[in-house]
């Protein structure tokens, strides 16, 4: 028994996933990062997640919510260290408040 999660198009005829899961490891390696990594999104409750036979697999809809946030500038967080401080001083020169 094959089940298909339900598709839909978004306004630029592009089919949007709405339902369904992914293996974990899978989205960890799509996106270039670990298996931690997805996990810690996990645990921090920004994407949803399934136990299934002893294995994770990521909701393709909270995927979907996840990516829209990031898109947003949610998790954005300004420089720190020595990038902090080039961020204040070019702020400066062009005359904007840091």
């Amino acid at each position: 028994m094959n089940i298909e999660p339900h598709v839909v198009s978004s306004k630029e005829g592009q089919p949007n996933q709405t339902g369904g899961f992914r293996a974990a490891k899978a989205v960890a390696r799509d996106r270039g990062v670990s298996d931690v990594t997805v996990w810690r999104w996990a645990r921090l409750g920004w994407i949803k997640t399934a136990n299934i036979s002893g294995r994770p697999y990521v909701d393709l809809a909270s995927l979907a919510r996840f990516d829209q946030r990031v898109t947003a500038g949610e998790f954005a967080k300004p420089p720190a260290g020595a990038a902090r401080k080039s961020a204040e001083e070019r702020a400066k020169k062009e005359g904007k408040a840091a």
